[in-house]
């Protein structure tokens, strides 16, 4: 009997020896795990590999653009800036750039306005590029900066903010001469209209004279600022005569294109 129980063992002990995973005690898999294919990935972990888009998960709908960036469909048509008539601009879209930090509007930066320290986190906002078109120097550029802070629908702080940006904006091109000396202000739009309009004429440091018109809207989480202007030496006037659509056809080529694209439009 003791023979047959020790060959029993015996045979039991070789059997363990080939399939030591099966004989093994549960060590949470660890050794199976080296040899094991690959567990399938799920949906979920795909997509945040590759970016497509995860189920699941619930957003307001119209803000997965503005989280990755401002969407193409955002940027004004080139038609209804001013000078395209005779210039005949590359899209912008075509020309964007995602800004990170704080943005710079070009009117606050000819203007020689910082952004105050405590107002950066508006700045910033949820996404931002500029797009800059034309010849530069003596002849017109165009450049359209725009600024996505947030969905207000979701956030009554986030239009405050917006209206914040907004109102540093236009109050730094307001009181350019307090920040650029020898600066010439004319502001063209009344205080109620939906836009902003005005033309600045800057000396800068090197003794050129910048000649800005600028444009800002804003509307739901989004300001928008096209600036266009030429740089002369000694007085001289830019190249090209200017010639431009009414401020309002501007103001409005600004804001149909953002509010289509990015959330909040009233």
């Amino acid at each position: 009997m003791r023979s047959t129980r020790l060959v029993t063992a015996t045979a039991a002990a070789l059997v363990c020896l080939g399939a030591l995973s099966a004989c093994g005690p549960d060590n949470s898999g660890e050794d199976g795990g080296k040899t094991a294919a690959p567990a399938p990935s799920t949906p979920a972990a795909t997509g945040a590999a590759t970016g497509a888009p995860t189920t699941g998960a619930t957003k307001p709908a119209g803000t997965d653009g503005a989280a990755k960036g401002i969407p193409a469909k955002a940027w004004m048509d080139t038609k209804s800036i001013p000078m395209d008539e005779a210039y005949h601009y590359a899209p912008l879209a075509a020309n964007a750039k995602p800004q990170t930090g704080p943005v710079q509007f070009k009117g606050m930066e000819l203007c020689h306005a910082p952004i105050a320290k405590d107002d950066e986190y508006g700045f910033a906002g949820t996404a931002s590029a500029k797009a800059s078109v034309g010849f530069g120097g003596d002849r017109w550029t165009a450049q359209q900066t725009l600024l996505f802070v947030g969905d207000p629908t979701h956030s009554s702080g986030t239009k405050q903010t917006t209206n914040m940006v907004d109102q540093r904006l236009t109050d730094a091109l307001k009181g350019c001469a307090k920040t650029a000396p020898g600066a010439t202000v004319k502001v063209n739009s009344a205080d109620d209209a939906p836009y902003f309009a005005a033309v600045l004429t800057i000396p800068q440091a090197d003794g050129t004279t910048v000649t800005l018109h600028e444009y800002a809207v804003t509307d739901g989480g989004t300001v928008s600022e096209l600036s266009v202007w030429a740089t002369t030496k000694g007085g001289a006037q830019p190249k090209d005569a200017w010639k431009a659509p009414e401020d309002k056809y501007v103001g409005t080529g600004m804001t149909a294109p953002m509010c289509e694209a990015l959330p909040g439009c009233g």
